[in-house]
């Protein structure tokens, strides 16, 4: 016999688990990716500027952001149907795959970037997908190592006292 919960009476700690499994998967939503196109080249930089705005316009974004959607090199982080991110990808990284940019708005970090990693390089036509990440920003290390990325090195020298951190993931081809 079941409780309104939809948890057996007897209470076996797997099958509390197993609810909270459910109620846990109801609350995320599903994350997909879509190839940017120009229809969608304002909603993305109006993702990155909302995000940071003196970034946005010190490092000319939108124009990286209209350039990557051209070459068709940019996709939607969807959660559902709602754009809550981008990410700029290409093959410019000793030919193979690269995660140059991925922004996530804020409200949805933390839900889902495991996901997009995994997404974003199962679609790479090589075998290894590099991507890098600055020595202070803990939650994106984290996010690789569940995405099953390797640290490969580290670089001194882009950002005063901050120093870029790369990582690859070997893709089964």
């Amino acid at each position: 016999m079941k409780n309104i919960a939809g948890i057996p009476e007897n209470g076996k700690k797997e099958n509390i688990e197993d609810f909270c499994d459910l109620i846990n998967d109801l609350h995320h939503e599903k994350i997909t990716l879509k190839k940017a196109t120009t229809k969608d080249k304002a909603t993305v930089i109006e993702i990155n500027y909302n995000l940071n705005k003196v970034q946005h316009v010190e490092q000319k974004r939108a124009k990286k952001i209209t350039k990557a959607i051209s070459a068709k090199q940019c996709f939607i982080i969807l959660a559902n149907t709602k754009a809550v991110g981008f990410v700029l990808f290409d093959y410019r990284f000793f030919d193979q795959g690269w995660i140059e940019l991925m922004i996530i708005a804020e409200k949805y970090r933390r839900q889902g970037i495991v996901q997009t990693l995994d997404l974003i390089s199962k679609q790479a036509k090589t075998n290894k997908v590099f991507t890098s990440t600055n020595q202070s920003n803990g939650p994106m290390q984290k996010a690789l190592s569940k995405a099953g990325f390797t640290f490969a090195g580290e670089l001194i020298g882009l950002d005063d006292g901050d120093p870029e951190l790369f990582y690859y993931k070997k893709m089964e081809k």
